[in-house]
């Protein structure tokens, strides 16, 4: 290979290395009861940051993604992720894969974005994805710098 052709090959390189940027992507979600009425009668549900569904998490190609959750209830529950390529002690299986969230204690998943699409994730704990704890997740395509 020439000298000239070195230098395109690592001129590209820089220049793509350069064009594409990640990012921390974090959220905080408090997962808690909360009454709701729906349909005429009060029940107990459960909620994200008091909203049911939860908020959807975005993030991008790319970018590392880290979510703290803090169960403000007074039993456990879990988050498990579907489509997500993510390794699998943050899959969030509880007693399989990853511990529960225990009551009143806190829980942060930390992984690279991989690959984009609409996902969702929820509690693998009894009905808790019956009550409310379920919500998307967005990844977008890479960063572009401007």
């Amino acid at each position: 290979m020439n000298i000239y052709k070195k230098f395109t090959v690592i001129l590209l390189y820089i220049l793509l290395i350069s064009t594409v940027r990640a990012d921390l992507v974090q959220y905080n979600f408090d997962i808690d009861t909360k009454i709701v009425n729906f349909t005429g009668k009060d029940i107990k549900a459960i909620s994200i940051n008091n909203q049911i569904p939860g908020p959807t998490i975005e993030a991008t190609v790319g970018d590392t993604l880290e979510v703290t959750f803090s169960n403000k209830m007074d039993t456990e529950t879990s988050i498990h992720w579907h489509g997500i390529l993510l390794p699998n002690d943050q899959d969030g299986v509880p007693y399989l894969t990853t511990k529960p969230i225990a009551a009143n204690s806190s829980f942060t998943y930390k992984y690279k974005i991989t690959h984009s699409g609409t996902y969702w994730y929820h509690s693998h704990t009894g009905l808790q994805e019956q009550q409310g704890v379920s919500f998307l997740s967005y990844s977008g395509p890479p960063h572009r710098q401007p």
